[in-house]
């Protein structure tokens, strides 16, 4: 789930891509995951680096055209921000991707 910045951010991208008629075929792989820091104030915050294969996603138009630009990378590193504002009264329920960035460095091997 998402919040914030990054929900409103998913939320854009999605409505632009299905304006336009186009869909995703193919599943994200997440390879390597990384918890960087964790703070439980208020709001709790966790901060995880997540590396992912989109090899074998594409993204097609009506006709079942790739929209893909040829220079996408199939492999990469993106920081998320993921917070609970809930934690006090629900640790378990109330977690939230509330940012993203994604970061310059060596890529993981793909699967």
């Amino acid at each position: 789930m998402a919040s914030s910045t990054q929900l409103t951010a998913q939320q854009n991208l999605l409505k632009s891509q299905r304006d336009d008629g186009l869909h995703q075929v193919g599943d994200t792989q997440i390879i390597e995951l990384k918890v960087e820091s964790v703070s439980l104030d208020n709001p709790a915050t966790a901060l995880i680096d997540v590396c992912w294969d989109v090899s074998d996603v594409d993204i097609v138009d009506a006709e079942g055209d790739s929209a893909v630009a040829s220079e996408r990378k199939e492999v990469g590193w993106t920081r998320y921000t993921v917070t609970n504002d809930k934690w006090d009264a629900a640790p378990e329920d109330g977690w939230r991707v509330s940012g993203g960035a994604d970061l310059e460095k060596e890529p993981c091997a793909a699967s």
